[in-house]
């Protein structure tokens, strides 16, 4: 009896000094890891900040080729209807200004295409990063309606051959004014969509960044505490298992006595 009273004394002493040697490790280890912790996740949020300004900078660009391609739009029809009043030697001026829609509108509408997709390729690498950070408890957050940046890539597509097609009619003889017209109204309605959308990315965009840094602020903030509290765990747990061991000893002391 007494012999098994001593295995199991010291199968508890050889049990705590591993959970000993365990939390130890950990008490240690935790600030060991703290520091990569810490710039990995500031690297993270850092790829966040980064894309979020490519968007945002795309984006501006996308509205001053919009604002450029409606002005000079806008300019060109003022042309286009003085000139439906002059006689057929106004042809040469009518090819000039098609010219002039093919040089100074439709290569805005196809920079503002260009930049859009931008737009939207830095909104899915946000997406992507806050979805990871989504995968740990109390990190979730939504990110850049997508659908919403695709389908005005989809119609601002289809404003750029509006626009070709604009300057072609505006070389024909005066006798198709009409459907010149037509395609004026066709490509500033176009453009004016489109310009209403992208500004009411902006804010959305803004709403995504101050999303981003209150949950930069968390996870930055808490992860010294969290170090601190794994490790005072880790002392509950070695102070208790020095606990077992004089217990154990002391369990093995006696038996060997009687």
């Amino acid at each position: 009896m007494n012999i098994g009273k001593q295995i199991l004394a010291g199968f508890a002493v050889l049990l705590s000094t591993v959970a000993l040697l365990i939390s130890a490790a950990g008490g240690v280890g935790v600030w060991i890891v703290r520091k990569p912790v810490t710039d990995k996740a500031t690297r993270i949020f850092d790829r966040i900040e980064l894309a979020l300004n490519v968007a945002e900078q795309n984006l501006e660009q996308v509205n001053i080729s919009l604002a450029r391609a409606a002005d000079r739009l806008s300019t060109a029809r003022e042309e286009q209807r003085t000139l439906a009043n002059q006689p057929r030697t106004a042809d040469a001026a009518r090819r000039f200004l098609a010219r002039t829609v093919q040089r100074n509108i439709a290569p805005e509408i196809n920079n503002a295409h260009d930049k859009l997709h931008t737009v939207a390729e830095a909104s899915v690498a946000v997406n992507s990063v806050l979805e990871d950070l989504g995968n740990f408890p109390f990190l979730s957050t939504s990110g850049m309606d997508l659908d919403d940046i695709s389908e005005m890539n989809s119609r601002l597509a289809g404003v750029a051959p509006a626009a070709w097609e604009l300057s072609r009619l505006l070389g024909e003889p005066a006798s198709v004014v009409d459907a010149a017209d037509g395609q004026f109204s066709r490509v500033e309605g176009g453009l004016n969509t489109l310009r209403a959308r992208t500004a009411e990315l902006e804010p959305r965009l803004q709403d995504v960044r101050e999303r981003t840094e209150a949950l930069k602020s968390i996870v930055l903030d808490w992860i010294t505490p969290a170090a601190l509290l794994v490790s005072l765990v880790c002392l509950w747990i070695a102070l208790s298992q020095i606990s077992v061991m004089f217990h154990a000893r002391s369990w093995w002391r006696h038996a060997r006595v009687m």
